[in-house]
């Protein structure tokens, strides 16, 4: 138990971090298919990952030649969803 700035003691909780996909959970042909559609939208890019969220949809993470990164969201269907680039 904690003490509160009132006072009071609480109790609190610790909420369990979601367990990200195992490694396992892209076959490497799949990747180089996902990464493919990926560059696809940014030639010349470096792919640094990619991963697959819990709803079956994938994320290639890519460097551009320039430096920017850029996360590109890719469907079931190997169809790119567009792209946002991260904060430096």
């Amino acid at each position: 138990m904690t003490q509160t700035l009132t006072g009071r003691r609480s109790r609190r909780t610790r909420t369990p971090l979601p367990t990200p996909p195992s490694a396992d959970a892209l076959d490497p042909d799949l990747e180089v298919r996902v990464a493919t559609a990926a560059l696809g939208e940014h030639p010349g890019a470096t792919v640094r990952r990619v991963e697959v969220d819990g709803e079956g949809r994938y994320a290639a993470h890519l460097v551009t030649w320039f430096g920017q990164q850029v996360v590109v969201p890719v469907d079931r269907d190997l169809t790119v969803m567009g792209w946002m680039a991260l904060a430096r």
